[in-house]
C-alpha cells in the first residue's frame, strides 16, 4: 500500500504528513485476440480457387509399353548389331 500509514508512530509533529503527488499509472491492454479465429468465407484474392481437373478412368488396363529398341531400329536405323541397339537391349531386355 501506497501512502502514509494511519497511526503515525515516529512522525515529528512538525513533519506534515506525506502526500502522493501523481495516481499510480494506468496500464492500457490490448483487448484480447478470439479464441477461435474465424475461417475465410471465401478464399482469399491472392489465392484463387484451382481449377477442376478431370482424372482419367483408371478401371481400364494400362496399355503395354512399346518396345523402345524395335522403335530405335524401325525408326531410328539401328542396324541389329550397332552399339545403339546392343545398348539398348542390355538396358531394356527386348
Amino acid at each position: 500500500m501506497v501512502g502514509p500509514s494511519k497511526h503515525p508512530h515516529h512522525a515529528h509533529p512538525s513533519a506534515a504528513p506525506h502526500r502522493a503527488s501523481a495516481a499510480p499509472p494506468v496500464t492500457h491492454r490490448p483487448p484480447a485476440p478470439p479464441a477461435h479465429p474465424r475461417p475465410h468465407p471465401h478464399p482469399h484474392p491472392d489465392h484463387p480457387r484451382k481449377p477442376r481437373v478431370d482424372l482419367p478412368d483408371v478401371s481400364q488396363p494400362v496399355p503395354k509399353a512399346p518396345d523402345v529398341c524395335a522403335l530405335g531400329k524401325q525408326y531410328g536405323g539401328w542396324r541389329g548389331d550397332s552399339p545403339e541397339a546392343v545398348i539398348c537391349e542390355q538396358t531394356y531386355g527386348h
